[in-house]
C-alpha cells in the first residue's frame, strides 16, 4: 500500500510541475483551466457549469447521451421505458448488472432515493423538477420503485413527452449510490456535506483529489457498464491566466488549455506541436441589471444598456473564434430558437433613452465580472462605451465563488455573466430567465428562488411566468415552437437581461490528443473517449 502511495504522489509531482516537461504520461490527461467557481460536487447541489460538465463523467442517469454518439437521447440506466396513455406516468426497467464505484448494485430504489433526494434537499439543481409539479408533500407517491427492477415516475400533469425526458438527462437527476449515502448522512442531511467534497456515481470516472483553485483528479471506474476510457486518470490544474495555460500547452506541461483568448487560438495553430479545437456551446453570455435598483426599475434605462454593447466589434476582435452573436436566451439551433438580432451598438439611440428618463446628466452602477477572458475585455469595452454617454460603470472584477454567492444574494447592480441549461430543451434556458415564480398570484415574492435568474434581478413577470409554464405542458410541437417565440419576442421588449454572445469552445490541444467531447444539451460533454496517439 505504502508503494503504491509513492508511486501516486511522484506522478503528481510529476505532472504538477512548470519546468521543462517533455510529455504527460500516456495514459493521464491534463487539463488546464479557470475552475473558481467550484465549491461542491453533490449534483444535488451545484449548477456550476464546470461540475455539470465533469458530473457528466462521473455519474449516469435514467437517459444520457452516449459520447461516442451525442446526436441522440437515449436510455442509459434506464434499458426501457414506457409512457401511459395519458402521458402522465413512465415506467422505467433498469438496465442490469451495472454498478456503482462502491461496488454496490445499481436498482431502481437508487433511482427513487435519488429522485426524492433532490427534491427534499430542495437546493438549485431541483428547480427542474419542481416545475413539473414536485413538492416535499407529494414526491413519496408519486416516485416510487416497484421492485429492484421497476421504477415509476408519475407526473402530476401532463407535459411535452420530449420535455420531460430531457429533464431526466440533467446533471440534477442524476442517480446516486443510495446505500453508501445513507451510511453517511449527518443530522439528517442526504449526506449534502459528505457529497460535497467526493462522488458517489456509477460514471466512467470517480472523483479522487480536490483542492479548491489548486487541482482536480479523477480516477477511471475499470467496471463501467458502456465501455473502458483510455485515460487512466484526469488532471485538472486551476490556471486562470489564459496565456500561461497556452505557454504550458506549448511545453507538453499539459494537453488542454480551456479558456484561450484569440490571440492565443492563433499562436496554437500555428504550434506545429498543438492544435485547436473549436466546439459549438450553449454557454449564452448576457449582461443582467437589478430592478431593484435605480435606475434599472425603469425599462427605459435597461434597454439603452443593450445598445452599448458592441456586439460586432466585439465578435471580429477579442471573440474572433470565441463566439457569436446571439441576442437570444436560447443557443443556435435549440428547438424554438429565434435567429433575429433586435439590438446593434448605437449610443445615439440609448443617449435618447436615458434622456427620456430623465438621466441626461448620466448616473453611475458597479458592474460585477469574472477577471478572466474574454469577459474581462467585454466589460472594459462596455464601461468605454457608456462612459461616452455620460455613464460611470465601474467594473468590479472577481473569480466565479464571490460573485455567484453575491448575484444569489441579490447584491449587486448589474453583472456580466453566462448562464448554459443543464439539458436540451428550450425550458432549460427560459426557465430561468422568463419565469418567476415568486411573482405569481398566491406566491410570497420574499420567498427565496435563488436558481431563476429574473428572481435574482428582482423581475417580476407573472404573465411570462404563466406562458413559459405552459409551453412545457403543450403537446402540439407546432404551437410550442410558436409560445417561445413569443416569448423571446416579450423578452427582447421589456427583460433586464441584454444577451449578447454564443459561446464556442476552443480548446487547445497537443497534436497527440483526440476525443474530447463537447456537447451542447448538458450531460453531452465528457473527456472518457479522450485518447492520446
Amino acid at each position: 500500500m505504502k508503494a503504491i502511495r509513492w508511486v501516486a504522489a511522484g506522478l503528481l509531482s510529476a505532472v504538477l510541475t512548470t519546468t521543462a516537461v517533455a510529455e504527460t504520461p500516456r495514459d493521464t490527461l491534463v487539463v488546464a483551466r479557470e475552475i473558481s467557481g467550484i465549491a461542491h460536487w453533490d449534483p444535488a447541489v451545484s449548477q456550476i457549469l464546470e461540475v455539470n460538465e465533469y458530473i457528466s463523467d462521473l455519474y449516469s442517469r435514467l437517459f444520457d447521451y452516449d459520447p461516442r454518439d451525442p446526436t441522440e437521447l437515449q436510455p442509459s440506466l434506464a434499458e426501457s421505458y414506457e409512457l401511459s396513455e395519458d402521458g402522465k406516468t413512465l415506467t422505467f426497467k433498469m438496465r442490469p448488472g451495472v454498478k456503482f464505484h462502491s461496488g454496490n448494485p445499481v436498482t431502481a430504489y437508487d433511482a427513487e432515493y435519488s429522485f426524492r433526494r433532490l427534491l427534499l434537499v430542495d437546493r438549485e439543481p431541483a428547480s427542474t423538477m419542481k416545475q413539473l409539479g414536485y413538492t416535499a408533500e407529494n414526491v413519496t407517491s408519486l416516485i416510487r420503485a416497484q421492485d429492484e427492477s421497476t421504477f415509476i415516475l408519475e407526473t402530476p400533469e401532463q407535459f411535452a413527452p420530449s420535455y420531460v425526458l430531457n429533464l431526466l438527462s440533467s446533471s440534477g437527476t442524476s442517480i446516486v449510490d443510495s446505500k453508501l449515502l445513507k451510511e453517511h448522512e449527518k443530522d439528517g442531511d442526504w449526506g449534502v456535506e459528505w457529497l460535497g467534497t467526493r462522488s458517489a456515481g456509477s460514471g466512467p470516472f470517480m472523483l479522487k483529489t480536490w483542492r479548491p483553485n489548486d487541482i482536480v483528479m479523477f480516477d477511471r471506474f475499470d467496471n463501467y457498464f458502456l465501455y473502458e476510457p483510455a485515460m487512466k486518470r484526469v488532471i485538472v490544474r486551476h490556471i486562470p491566466e489564459a496565456a500561461t495555460q497556452r505557454l504550458l500547452l506549448q511545453k507538453g506541461d499539459v494537453d488542454v488549455a480551456f479558456n484561450l483568448t484569440a490571440q492565443d487560438i492563433e499562436a496554437v495553430s500555428q504550434d506545429a506541436a498543438t492544435k485547436v479545437q473549436l466546439n459549438k456551446a450553449r454557454r449564452i453570455m448576457y449582461f443582467g441589471f437589478n430592478k431593484a435598483v435605480e435606475p434599472f426599475d425603469d425599462p427605459r434605462v435597461t434597454k439603452a444598456m443593450k445598445y452599448l454593447i458592441d456586439y460586432d466589434g466585439l465578435e471580429r476582435s477579442v471573440l474572433k473564434n470565441l463566439a457569436e452573436v446571439r441576442q437570444t436566451p436560447l443557443p443556435l439551433g435549440m428547438f424554438g430558437a429565434l435567429d433575429e438580432r433586435p439590438y446593434a451598438y448605437d449610443p445615439e439611440k440609448a443617449r435618447s433613452l436615458l434622456a427620456e428618463a430623465g438621466l441626461e446628466k448620466g448616473f453611475s452602477f458597479e458592474l460585477l465580472a469574472y477577471t478572466r477572458s474574454p469577459e474581462a475585455e467585454i466589460a472594459t469595452a462596455f464601461q468605454a462605451a457608456a462612459r461616452a454617454v455620460g455613464v460611470d460603470v465601474k467594473i468590479v472584477s472577481m473569480p466565479g465563488s464571490q460573485l455567484i454567492p453575491r448575484y444569489r444574494d441579490r447584491n449587486l447592480d448589474a453583472l456580466l455573466l453566462a448562464y448554459s441549461g443543464g439539458y436540451g430543451d428550450p425550458n432549460a434556458q427560459l426557465s430561468k430567465f422568463a419565469m418567476n415564480p415568486s411573482s405569481l398570484q398566491g406566491a410570497v415574492p420574499e420567498d427565496d428562488d435563488p436558481s431563476i435568474l429574473a428572481w435574482r434581478l428582482n423581475w417580476q413577470i407573472p404573465e411570462l411566468t404563466e406562458l413559459t409554464n405552459a409551453a412545457v405542458r403543450e403537446r402540439d410541437t407546432t404551437r410550442r415552437r410558436e409560445m417561445y417565440h413569443e416569448i423571446q419576442r416579450e423578452l427582447w421588449e421589456r427583460s433586464p437581461f441584454a444577451w449578447c454572445f454564443n459561446n464556442t469552445y476552443a480548446l487547445g490541444l497537443r497534436k497527440n490528443v483526440s476525443g474530447y467531447v463537447i456537447g451542447t444539451k448538458g450531460t453531452d460533454t465528457s473527456f472518457s473517449l479522450v485518447t492520446k496517439d
